[in-house]
């Protein structure tokens, strides 16, 4: 049996005939659309996508940036006038 990671949940039958229901029944917590009992798919708030992907930029890209920086072996000051 697949983990339900949501605490709501709708069926793909009940989000195919009335998505905009299922949307404003949630309001803006996350659901599972079940098919078969089993999750398809999830629909997050576009606040929570937003959150999700700077959470993970934070965790999985600032690190190797912060890394590679400290790597270079000496930093050169750039006028922007002289670009």
């Amino acid at each position: 049996m697949d983990a339900i990671l949501a605490s709501l949940t709708t069926s793909i039958s009940e989000f195919k005939s009335n998505p905009s229901a299922a949307l404003r029944k949630a309001g803006k917590k996350p659901f599972a659309v079940l098919t078969n009992n089993k999750p398809s798919f999830y629909v997050i708030s576009p606040e929570l996508y937003e959150t999700i992907t700077e959470l993970l930029f934070e965790v999985q890209v600032t690190p190797v940036v912060k890394k590679r920086l400290n790597q270079l072996d000496k930093a050169i000051s750039v006028d922007i006038a002289d670009l």
